[in-house]
């Protein structure tokens, strides 16, 4: 997290607060002062950077009792301005406090200053218990703080709005912002808001808390912030927050930021990401897209056909480590909800328990929305509390969620999917009328879950759902892309990767087929770029879900995601669309490249690998290693394009010899990796394991030793023989034959060309 300074001095009636931040990154050490919010006495404020205003206020509004009161026009009646100071979590601060009666109703308004964090949190707060506040289109706002007007200039500032489903990801925007070319995502959909210049200053603006409740709505050239506009009651000393965030290290810097102070102050537990075995390790996928969803093998249940991928995949010895699925198994009601979550005899008529102990396989279990029909609400003569409308039923118990995942456990469940999440929210009126429900559910179901040693996977949830995982720390992974289907754009997940990293939460692109042709495949298509799809699936971090026909898995494409147990071999961190590719798909300036570049880095002992992948690319763009997102201070280092099994191309990489792209297609990605170089008598660096996607990854590279010669720790499967090469000179590749022994680890050495079972 980010050091800062603040300062407050008062002009007139002028509140200037400057906000100068200093990167906690070592390679970053320049301050950058230039954030200021002006806050006037009547209630108005304006946000500038360098001096230019990017964000003035709009109108602030509160419907109350029926009626709109507005500052537009008079009818909310600003009572009192006053300040106060304090601590919280986040440090100290400074607030300056706007009251309003909205007719005989009392809310607060207040903007919020920190000395040691470049950001500003705009609060509402109900004074007493407030009705009649829907604004009549749940897709609009309630109230309104912070209000802005949207006045930026062509080419000044671009922007991302984040909306829709699998993470905002299926209705993300991007623009200049003008009044005549924002088009943003509002309403339920609706997400945070990336600003941006060409300079790396970066605002990013979101709800900070009260997630399921806070909606964001646009009308003409006004964007606002507040309640959800189908909410009618609102209690009393009810809060309702949202944080602007400044950065002057651009776009991915920035929004990590951000989202370090968030998981922070929600003191969310990477723990569960990080242990979450369907995060780890390959598993075997049924859902949308796969060969064998909604199929089986000719004349085989379910049952005989995943026991049949169990016997092929120990046969050509893939190493899947559970298996997901999806929504083929439970019985669904006349609209397709869920009646009862336990498996129909037809597709397991030995039961799912059977299966768990026939293959061993632990399994990632599918859910949609529960059907008005439901067995377990009390309505329908179960035993649970449910609320209960035309086609759709929602818990409100518990006590269910513990129940329903502790009988689930007992055939293998170790990763609930929570699917349609978009679909369940929006397909209810008590749960967009309601101040709390949405959050409750949520809540219930994490706790459900955590009570079970069980994770959770988030799939078509809208932005407000993948905010609330900041609270519910076994979320540990959510779709960020469309459906599968074999040769569609699914893998273009470089952007919403950002959003979900942030969060604490992995990214997963969904199932992948490993070859083009699988034959009696229901989609009637083929997979044009498996290589592609394996690639980004692995760089991800997420769960890696081939979903193959019995008896077509590439293994030697496959395996190059991972070990002989089936352990990811990943970076440290997703891969992201870099800060350049973004701003041109706004700008359209031919000042970076056209199309998708990613970049993401392996951070093993004092050193960082870098990866970068290129889906396509006609047009030649020199990258350096500061676009690619490496840093200022990126070391001497040497790039080579993954070519098997030997590297193509080593070069030098750094400012001054950036790397020409060029030649990317679909079919053919390109993927360089970068080295540091060591200088041990010669110029020496670490190729890694060239069979692989990311040659160095920290699940394979333990430790690297510069002593008497250049050593270098393996881990892996008992008895695994890994190939590890390194490169001298920029002409010489020493490859080593290393077998890991009965611990599973070893120590290679350069100069000895030797292999030392630990």
């Amino acid at each position: 997290m980010s050091i800062m300074a603040a300062y407050f001095k008062w002009t007139g009636l002028v509140l200037a607060v400057v906000l100068a931040a200093v990167s906690a990154a070592p390679a970053k050490k320049a301050t950058a002062r230039g954030f200021v919010i002006s806050i006037v006495t009547d209630g108005t404020y304006s946000l500038q950077v360098n001096d230019k205003t990017w964000l003035p206020s709009g109108p602030s509004y509160f419907y109350a009792d029926g009626t709109k009161y507005s500052s537009g026009d008079g009818s909310l009646k600003l009572v009192q301005t006053s300040s106060s100071s304090g601590t919280d979590k986040l440090g100290q601060w400074q607030d300056t406090q706007f009251l309003y009666h909205a007719g005989e109703n009392v809310v607060t308004a207040s903007i919020r200053t920190y000395q040691t964090l470049n950001a500003v949190i705009f609060t509402q707060k109900y004074g007493n218990p407030t009705s009649g506040t829907t604004s009549g289109n749940r897709d609009s706002v309630a109230s309104a703080f912070p209000s802005f007007k949207i006045t930026g200039e062509k080419n000044e500032l671009g922007y991302v709005s984040f909306g829709g489903s699998m993470t905002g990801d299926t209705s993300m925007k991007m623009g200049q912002w003008t009044n005549t070319t924002a088009s943003i995502n509002y309403g339920i959909v609706g997400g945070p808001l990336l600003l941006f210049d060409h300079d790396q200053n970066v605002l990013f603006i979101s709800p900070f808390n009260e997630f399921m409740a806070a909606s964001v709505y646009k009308e003409d050239d006004v964007i606002s912030w507040g309640i959800m506009g189908g909410v009618n009651d609102i209690p009393a000393m009810y809060e309702s927050s949202f944080i602007v965030y400044y950065s002057n290290q651009g776009i991915n810097q920035g929004i990590a930021e951000w989202g370090a102070l968030m998981r922070y102050y929600y003191g969310r537990d990477l723990s569960y990401r990080n242990a979450d075995l369907t995060n780890n390790y390959l598993g075997f996928w049924t859902d949308n897209g796969a060969y064998y969803y909604y199929l089986t093998e000719k004349n085989k249940t379910y049952e005989d056909t995943i026991i049949d991928v169990k016997t092929y995949a120990d046969e050509m010895n893939i190493p899947y480590r559970y298996v997901q699925y999806d929504s083929w198994w439970y019985p669904k009601g006349d609209l397709g909800g869920v009646l009862t979550w336990v498996p129909m005899p037809s597709v397991f008529p030995s039961g799912m328990q059977y299966v768990y102990n026939k293959t061993g396989w632990p399994v990632s279990a599918h859910n949609r929305w529960w059907s008005a029909k439901t067995t377990y609400a009390k309505q329908n003569g179960g035993n649970y509390d449910f609320i209960v409308e035309e086609t759709k039923a929602i818990p409100t118990d518990k006590n269910f969620w513990t129940d329903l995942l502790r009988e689930s456990r007992k055939w293998g469940l170790i990763t609930y999917e929570q699917d349609w999440l978009d679909q369940e929210f929006a397909g209810l009126n008590a749960t967009v009328t309601s101040i709390s429900l949405g959050r409750d559910w949520l809540m219930q179901m994490g706790e459900g879950a955590a009570k079970n040693d069980l994770t959770i996977q988030y799939c078509m949830s809208n932005p407000r759902h993948i905010l609330q995982s900041l609270e519910i720390s076994v979320v540990t992974q959510a779709r960020v892309s469309t459906d599968y289907h074999p040769g569609l754009t699914n893998w273009n997940i470089g952007i919403s990767s950002i959003f979900a990293d942030a969060l604490g939460v992995a990214p997963f692109k969904d199932n992948f087929w490993t070859t083009v042709v699988e034959p009696g495949n229901k989609y009637l298509s083929n997979e044009t770029h498996p290589a592609l799809e394996a690639v980004v699936a692995t760089l991800s971090t997420g769960p890696v879900g081939p979903s193959d026909m019995i008896g077509k898995t590439d293994v030697d494409l496959l395996m190059r995601c991972c070990n002989a147990d089936g352990l990811i071999l990943k970076p440290s961190r997703p891969a992201r669309s870099i800060d350049k590719s973004i701003m041109e798909k706004a700008f359209q300036d031919g000042k970076g490249p056209v199309g998708e570049v990613w970049s993401t880095t392996s951070q093993i002992f004092n050193y960082n690998f870098g990866t970068i992948l290129v889906p396509s690319q006609d047009d030649a763009y020199q990258l350096t290693p500061s676009d690619a997102g490496f840093g200022d201070d990126f070391p001497p280092s040497v790039i080579f394009k993954h070519t098997w099994p030997t590297p193509g191309g080593v070069a030098n990489f750094s400012q001054s010899a950036p790397l020409t792209i060029s030649g990317c297609a679909l079919t053919d990605p390109c993927l360089w990796h970068t080295s540091p170089i060591i200088y041990f008598g010669s110029q020496v660096y670490l190729l890694g394991e060239l069979s692989k996607w990311v040659p160095m990854s920290p699940q394979r590279v333990t430790n690297i030793e510069i002593a008497e010669d250049v050593y270098v720790t393996l881990v892996g499967a008992v008895d695994e023989t890994v190939e590890f090469s390194f490169g001298e000179d920029f002409s010489k590749v020493n490859t080593v034959s290393c077998n890991l022994g009965p611990s599973g680890s070893a120590i290679v050495a350069h100069v000895a060309k030797s292999c030392r079972p630990l």
